[in-house]
């Protein structure tokens, strides 16, 4: 082998090396962002209809508030099950620690009610269709570590679709609403100023 192919071969391992090492930086920094600062998760199943639908429907996440405690009522959180340990799922606050939360006990069988305190450290968590949702009404309040993310918005890809390149998305398309709205009644959207 010659000094010039030598030369020639420790230029490519250099260059191989960087990119390689760029590559990890960067998949390193999307692994941090995606456990501790955001990640984009994938919903399905009918315990959020209709604020999600079925399958398809993508949200996205911001995995630090819960952990400053900043989670309430009404807020829509990911979260561990605490009777699945691997199952993730997606559900609402209903109640924090120290508030009086009144839930129906089988919403399919009866309207009975019960009222409880959720304890220090944890939350109550319902599902939207209380009829096809297991939830806190079967598993009780749930730690504050079981939490893994509060949603941010959904993200509704196919209104992005449709939208041209320089309309300008607000955050009710992102939800969605405008966009079906414009949908179901055909009428088209002026998103041009002025």
């Amino acid at each position: 082998m010659s000094l010039r192919n030598l030369k020639e071969l420790t230029i490519i391992a250099k260059e191989a090396f960087s990119k390689t090492f760029l590559v990890a930086k960067s998949l390193c920094f999307l692994h941090v962002t995606n456990t501790h600062v955001f990640t984009v998760a994938s919903l399905y199943g009918p315990s959020m209809l209709p604020t999600f639908n079925l399958t398809g429907d993508w949200a996205l996440a911001e995995r630090f508030s819960h952990k400053l405690g900043k989670v309430g009522a009404g807020d829509i959180v990911i979260l561990k099950s605490p009777v699945e340990p691997r199952k993730i799922m997606t559900k609402r606050v209903m109640g924090v620690e120290g508030d009086s939360v009144t839930y129906v006990v089988e919403p399919k069988n009866s309207d009975r009610t019960e009222t409880i305190v959720v304890p220090k450290g944890h939350i109550w968590v319902e599902g939207d269709n209380i009829y096809n949702s297991k939830d806190s009404r079967n598993f009780g309040a749930v730690p504050y570590g079981l939490l893994r993310g509060k949603m941010l918005w959904k993200l509704d890809f196919s209104a992005l679709l449709r939208s041209n390149a320089s309309a300008n998305l607000n955050s009710r398309d992102l939800w969605g609403s405008s966009a079906n709205r414009s949908a179901e009644t055909g009428e088209e959207k002026n998103t041009s100023p002025g």
